[in-house]
């Protein structure tokens, strides 16, 4: 989620897209519990699906910039300018949240607040708030990975992100289409450590690669085919095997659909980005962008105590109240960063960002 101060305009369009989608995840989560085989509830579950492209897109936005730039290769800097840039907020974020949390379920007590805060770098106050892990562990090792990928050839870049798609994504999924008393046929014994490229580093360095290549020649409608037709599928599979979509499954939203969906997700928009000519949509993008980071930590706090009044006092149903909830905690989520964000100080602590007045 980090930014330049010369601006790359596809990477504000991407994150500020990616950041809305998040949302939609969170919000039209219970939507996919309830009315279970009706239309409203296929059409729920496809769009939430499809959401969780979100995810891989910050990741391969963070990879592209921080990949992509001499001072990654500083742990000087990384230390003091980057890891503060998303921890600072990201703990202070995890402190409210446990307190609205607590005063939400009338449960506040100094003992149980403290019990939060004994395991908080096991798990995270708010499961929402579980992408911080993974994203904060690639700032610590990206000045490793700079210097893999400026040292690295084009081909050995490929041969790891390779690796990884086959032994985190391709191998994990099928292992679900394999009857239960073999489930773990293509698990890895842990000895066997590929821990290396475990995780979502190759989201990383896939959003390092695709910057690197000509995304000219690559058709608009071929990667929206392709987008669509896994979006289908992946949401039949999952479906059929709700495990594989499960939060805490290791191998969450680096199935193998989710993968290709993410791909050509991620280079679509980046066409779309780049051939945007309207100051206007440039303006627009580029103001909600640096909001994006405190966005994501504020709204799951939104939907803690917006969600259930909207739910039992809506006088519709279906996909008008999700779309009325998700607007609701959307904007609401925007208005509040905007506010802390122009505040000195604090919009730091909170946003992750300084305001600066633009310089004519």
């Amino acid at each position: 989620m980090e930014q330049k101060q010369g601006r790359i305009f596809y990477l504000d369009f991407i994150r500020v897209l990616a950041i809305f989608l998040v949302i939609f995840i969170h919000v039209s989560a219970i939507d996919t519990t309830l009315h279970i085989g009706s239309t409203q509830w296929h059409i729920t579950k496809l769009l939430n699906y499809f959401a969780h492209i979100s995810v891989p897109l910050f990741f391969m936005i963070s990879g592209t910039l921080l990949l992509n730039s001499k001072k990654t290769t500083s742990l000087a800097y990384t230390w003091k300018n980057r890891i503060p840039h998303v921890v600072i907020p990201f703990v202070a974020w995890s402190i409210l949240s446990t307190l609205f949390i607590a005063l939400y379920s009338h449960s506040f007590s100094l003992p149980a607040v403290l019990k939060m805060y004994a395991v908080f770098l096991y798990q995270p106050v708010s499961p929402t708030l579980w992408f911080m892990y993974p994203l904060i562990g690639l700032y610590v090792l990206s000045p490793i990975l700079r210097t893999f990928v400026e040292n690295a050839s084009q081909k050995m870049l490929w041969y790891v992100v390779g690796i990884w798609i086959i032994t985190n994504s391709l191998m994990p999924s099928l292992s679900y289409l394999l009857p239960k008393d073999i489930s773990h046929a293509l698990d890895f014994y842990p000895a066997a450590t590929f821990y290396l490229m475990g995780g979502f580093v190759g989201y990383f360095l896939l959003g390092y690669l695709i910057s690197t290549i000509d995304i000219s020649k690559i058709k608009a409608w071929f990667l929206i085919i392709v987008l669509l037709l896994f979006t289908y599928l992946g949401n039949g599979f999952a479906n059929h095997y709700p495990k594989s979509m499960d939060m805490w499954n290791q191998y969450y939203v680096t199935s193998i659909s989710i993968v290709i969906m993410a791909i050509c997700g991620y280079i679509l928009l980046q066409k779309w980005g780049m051939a945007t000519k309207s100051t206007g949509v440039k303006k627009a993008f580029s103001f909600l962008s640096p909001l994006v980071f405190g966005i994501y930590l504020v709204h799951n706090i939104f939907i803690l105590y917006i969600e259930p009044w909207f739910m039992s006092s809506l006088p519709y149903g279906g996909l008008l109240a999700t779309f009325t909830r998700y607007l609701a905690v959307a904007l609401g989520s925007l208005l509040v960063i905007w506010i802390l964000y122009l505040i000195p100080g604090v919009n730091y602590v909170l946003t992750g960002k300084k305001w600066r007045r633009n310089k004519k």
